[in-house]
């Protein structure tokens, strides 16, 4: 436990979303001058040019813990409805992982299983399950790991039918690849149990994201860490516990509130993000 806290200082990223007004240069510029390194969010890049974009971001150097796919469920999520046929969802994941596969090189690309607005959710699990194998299997083939993470209540049947680690290790158990492991968020995971569940990823656990909660006032309301009432310290433990070595990832989204995150000084939220998590880390060095 002595060194839980130069180990996240050393892994320690921020995902584009957290300063979303902001272009890629920008984030670039601002995490790197932090010491931090970057989870890259495909829709910040330019559909043209994103080859000349990538070669950018390997020339100065920055870590890269994973990418956030423009489509990146197996049905429609609310973000992102359409296409709505899980086989050209996957063939639009699978072209992420063939846009990132040279900066990812090991890292991280997330997914989630979307929701049928019906309701039907064993239709959504069936088809989940087949592609999620194919996806995965595809992006070992390019040394891209895929992350599968379960969403905060409030998303259940609007972008995933997954909201908990239980539910979460059960799928990857259908699934059974071992290219596919799990995105354990403090935020969506706070209000099912996550101190306890997130100890039960073991080996599985391939991202961590990082958030603060207070209760929301919009769907996307959340808090740098330390500003909130999740204990992260706690949280951090169990993670460390489990011989964790990946990458931890603050990811904020911030909108439809009078203080929104997004209207704020970014290079200071920048700032506060990582000595809020380097505070909750330091708790827990004895």
């Amino acid at each position: 436990m002595e060194n839980l806290s130069s180990n996240i200082t050393d892994k320690l990223f921020i995902s584009e979303i957290t300063t979303k007004p902001w272009t890629l240069e920008q984030d670039v510029e601002c995490y790197q001058k932090n010491g931090l390194g970057i989870e890259l969010w495909e829709s910040k890049f330019s559909e043209t040019d994103y080859e000349k974009q990538l070669d950018w971001i390997l020339e100065k150097g920055i870590k890269i813990s994973s990418v956030q796919p423009k489509v990146m469920s197996v049905y429609p999520s609310m973000s992102v409805l359409e296409p709505k046929d899980p086989k050209d969802r996957l063939a639009l994941m699978c072209r992420t992982v063939d846009r990132f596969s040279k900066v990812l090189n090991g890292g991280v690309l997330l997914t989630n299983t979307g929701a049928d607005l019906s309701g039907n959710e064993d239709a959504v699990w069936k088809a989940s399950v087949e592609t999620l194998k194919r996806l995965a299997d595809y992006a070992a083939k390019q040394n891209v790991k895929v992350a599968f993470e379960p969403l905060g209540t409030s998303l259940m049947n609007r972008s995933t039918i997954v909201s908990n680690v239980k539910v979460t290790l059960e799928l990857l158990d259908e699934v059974n690849h071992p290219n596919l492991g799990i995105c354990a968020d403090s935020y969506n995971l706070w209000e099912s149990s996550a101190l306890e569940e997130v100890s039960l990823c073991g080996d599985k656990l391939f991202l961590v994201h990082l958030a603060d909660w207070k209760r929301p006032r919009n769907l996307h309301d959340r808090y740098v860490p330390g500003e909130g009432i999740i204990p992260l310290n706690d949280f951090l433990l169990r993670i460390d516990e489990l011989n964790y070595t990946g990458d931890y990832v603050v990811e904020i989204f911030s909108e439809g509130v009078p203080d929104s995150i997004w209207d704020q000084d970014l290079n200071d939220v920048v700032k506060r993000c990582k000595n809020g998590v380097l505070k909750a880390s330091l708790a827990n060095k004895f």
